[in-house]
């Protein structure tokens, strides 16, 4: 999770003072003593809420170090909505971020007990997951690569399949579990260092599955209605109101950092089917907020074309991490987890790996970009089924110190 005073900072971030007074997207930028995301944000997109396009399209530059900027550091400048600038990048653009591109990675040492690995996901978890987008999304397109690599290098030998099963909820018990299914993609690694806090599910990730290195890290927020009193100041605003959260979507940021929300029946928690299902409960007045990340969040916004009737609260609640997981009692975890590894390692030695999520952010957000033009419409009648799985940064400061691993949920 992100440190307390961190996540604290996100509220905090402010306009401008001086400094540059433009900043043309399709660059990099150069982290300046005072820079925050937002102030970069308002620069170049006109708004501050944008600085979590820049964020996500820097997690390979920011690392560990996600809750701080850096002076010096280059970070890359997505263009949204519009041409991608011809300008050529800064000498120092990215001397650190593609220092490993074009370094060859050792050869992944195919066994001969795994000859096929069946992985599961499922639809509407975009732009993660789903048949209808772009290479079946983010995380399908990035694990298909990298299998795909693992198999060419193999010589045939090797082979994989993705199978979808709109079930959320049955992957990881009894789908995974049982091993009718090798790996599963994407879900989130608890805090599971913190065990004995964890709620029963939490728990149950923990105890029963190995995660692999991260995929993609995301932010979760709160989305509520447009004359709603919500700031998020304070954890103390939720308590005694009722949240949505689809089912089988995990909770256990809802308790992290001692809010305990759930285990403590602070507050009431909906668990609709899916993610549209827990909008339109928001918009007929039937919870307070709803809880998610921000990208199939703002994906179903555009999906049922409420943009403009849910205002999204840019203080992040958690940032999660999602994985793929295989089931610790299947004979062969360690070497799956070694292949999956192995092949995302190639992806990111090669470039592939950054190439494959700025495709999908800059489609997303392009999207986004659009149904901000389109006028806003009426929330279609209830129905359908969906599922789920970084941070705007503190003021720039000359620091070597770290942030502690991040961690979350997701399904």
């Amino acid at each position: 999770m992100l440190a307390a005073a961190a996540i604290a900072a996100l509220s905090a971030l402010a306009l401008p003072a001086g400094g540059a007074n433009a900043q043309t997207c399709g660059t990099d930028y150069v982290i300046a003593e005072g820079d925050s995301l937002a102030r970069i944000a308002v620069r170049v997109y006109g708004k501050t809420s944008n600085w979590t396009i820049i964020f996500y399209a820097n997690q390979d530059r920011l690392g560990a170090s996600s809750s701080l900027l850096v002076p010096g550091l280059a970070i890359r400048i997505p263009c949204i909505g519009v041409e991608k600038q011809a300008e050529a990048l800064p000498a120092a653009a990215t001397s650190e971020a593609k220092s490993t591109v074009g370094v060859a990675s050792p050869q992944v040492v195919v066994s001969q007990q795994i000859k096929r690995i069946e992985f599961l996901t499922a639809d509407d978890y975009a732009p993660f997951t789903g048949r209808d987008l772009l290479n079946g999304g983010m995380s399908t397109d990035i694990v298909s690569s990298a299998m795909a690599k693992l198999k060419e290098e193999s010589g045939g030998k090797f082979d994989f399949a993705i199978s979808w099963v709109n079930d959320w909820s049955a992957h990881l018990n009894p789908l995974l579990t049982t091993r009718a299914f090798d790996m599963g993609f994407p879900w989130a690694k608890p805090a599971c260092e913190n065990f004995t806090d964890l709620d029963t599910n939490a728990k149950f990730r923990c105890q029963k599955f190995f995660f692999s290195v991260p995929v993609f890290e995301e932010l979760t927020l709160f989305f509520v209605r447009p004359d709603s009193p919500f700031t998020y100041e304070s954890d103390a605003e939720f308590v005694g109101k009722t949240l949505c959260r689809p089912a089988g979507y995990t909770t256990f940021e809802l308790d992290s950092d001692g809010r305990n929300w759930v285990k403590d029946n602070k507050i009431t928690l909906a668990r609709p089917q899916g993610v549209d299902d827990c909008f339109r409960m928001l918009l007929d007045g039937e919870v307070d907020a709803v809880s998610i990340n921000e990208l199939t969040g703002r994906a179903s916004l555009a999906r049922l074309g409420i943009a403009k009737q849910v205002r999204v609260i840019e203080k992040p609640l958690a940032v999660i991490s999602l994985h793929v997981i295989v089931a610790k009692a299947h004979p062969n975890s360690r070497t799956l987890l070694y292949y999956v590894n192995s092949a995302i390692e190639k992806l990111k030695t090669t470039g592939e790996f950054d190439q494959i999520v700025e495709k999908h952010l800059q489609e997303f957000w392009d999207a986004q970009a659009e149904q901000e033009r389109v006028p806003a419409a009426a929330v279609p009648a209830a129905s359908g089924a969906e599922p789920d799985p970084s941070a705007a940064t503190a003021t720039a400061k000359t620091t070597t110190a770290e942030t502690p691993p991040l961690a979350g949920t997701a399904e």
